[in-house]
Order: C-alpha cells, then sequence, then structure tokens
C-alpha cells in the first residue's frame, strides 16, 4: 500500500518537471538570440561612429599622404623589377621626372629625362662592349629611408673583362638614392653615393667612368676625362 501511494506521489512530480523543461530552454533560446541582436547592433553603432568626415584642410593632407604612398610602391616596384636587368635594358622611365637631376660623387651633374635616358644607354652600351653579359652580374636591396625620405638601393656589381678575361673582375659597389616630387607623384633626383671601387672608395675628381678607365689595360683607352 505504502509502495503504490509513494509511485502516485512521484511519478507526477516526474511528468510535471518534464513538461516544465521545454520552456525553460525555449526561454534559454530566446535570451541567446536577443543577446545576439543586441551585440550585432552595439558592433554596427561602434562601425558608425569610427567613420568621421574630417575637415577639408585635413582630408585634403589625408588624400595627398595616400596618393604619396601609391606612386611611391610603384616607383619601388618598378626598381625592384628594372634592377635585375639595368646593364643590358631601358629601364621603365614613366616613373622619372622629366626635370630628373642625376648626380654622382665626382660632382658631375645631368639634368632632364632625355639626357638620364641618354646617359644610361651610354653605360649599357660601354658595358656590352667591354664586359661579358654572362659572366658579370649586379646584387641589389632595396629599402625606403623615412629619415631621408628617399628610396635607397644597395648594389654590388662585377664586371668580367670581355677583351681581357685573364684580368682580375671589376667590383663596385653603391648607393643610388631616389628622391621623390610630392607633387607629380614621379622621381626627381638620382644621387649615387657611397662608391667603391674594389673596397676603394671613389674620391673626387674621378666619377664611375673614369674609375672604370683606370681598370683598363694600359692599351685599352676611353678617351676624354670624367
Amino acid at each position: 500500500m505504502k509502495t503504490c501511494f509513494l509511485l502516485l506521489t512521484v511519478v507526477p512530480c516526474l511528468a510535471f518537471h518534464q513538461a516544465a523543461a521545454p520552456p525553460t530552454r525555449r526561454r534559454n533560446t530566446r535570451n541567446a538570440d536577443l543577446i545576439a541582436r543586441s551585440a550585432s547592433a552595439t558592433i554596427q553603432d561602434e562601425k558608425a561612429t569610427t567613420t568621421v568626415e574630417l575637415p577639408p584642410v585635413l582630408q585634403d593632407i589625408v588624400d595627398e599622404r595616400a596618393e604619396f604612398q601609391r606612386n611611391l610602391g610603384k616607383a619601388m616596384d618598378t626598381l625592384r623589377k628594372d634592377y635585375p636587368y639595368i646593364l643590358h635594358r631601358a629601364p621603365d622611365y614613366s616613373i622619372y621626372h622629366d626635370d630628373i637631376a642625376v648626380r654622382d660623387p665626382s660632382g658631375l651633374q645631368l639634368v632632364g629625362l632625355s639626357t638620364y635616358k641618354k646617359s644610361i644607354q651610354f653605360v649599357q652600351t660601354l658595358i656590352s662592349f667591354l664586359y661579358s653579359r654572362e659572366r658579370s652580374g649586379l646584387q641589389f636591396r632595396i629599402v625606403y629611408d623615412f629619415c631621408r625620405s628617399e628610396i635607397r638601393v644597395s648594389w654590388h656589381l662585377e664586371l668580367h673583362n670581355k677583351l681581357f678575361p685573364s684580368q682580375r673582375p671589376l667590383h663596385v659597389d653603391g648607393i643610388s638614392s631616389y628622391k621623390m616630387d610630392v607633387a607629380s607623384g614621379k622621381v626627381i633626383e638620382h644621387k649615387i653615393e657611397n662608391l667603391l671601387i674594389h673596397n676603394t672608395p671613389v674620391q673626387p675628381p674621378y666619377g664611375i667612368f673614369g674609375m672604370m678607365r683606370e681598370e683598363m689595360s694600359p692599351g685599352v683607352a676611353l678617351g676624354g676625362t670624367c
């Protein structure tokens, strides 16, 4: 009799507990949905508040800086592509200003894009005539110097004499710095500095061509003075 009474007491309680459970789960699900929607709305509000219109003067500065960064990236990418073939192939001149100035350690200065093109063509012709293309090579490293606000390319050139194969190769090290013109976004100055021939600093008045002439056999002359 007691057993029957216990069963009659416990079973309804269990049934009531099982019947009451689903509403609790539904309430938890609704709460989670509300929390998720609230979090999403908060994120959208934060995104909206981060978009702030700048005063025209500041906006012009931001736009100018962004344009400069794009032009700088283009110039560095172009130099990376040009340098491996700079001794034998014309570079991409689209990154250079029409009034570009070129300086070397001798103090020589060339002005104008057309003059710059002719000087590069002359160097390429000279090297192809005197040195072996297959045995010669160029290594370089390019960085942007934020302190100087210029692109800097450190390079090492090894040239093997074509006319006198037994002669020791010519080792030339230097740094080419490129300054950008903010207004046009093009390279306005190319300066060659820290020039070394066989680890010996090049001193004025000698330039690149003069040092090449010194490395030639006494029977070979390039003519002129540099």
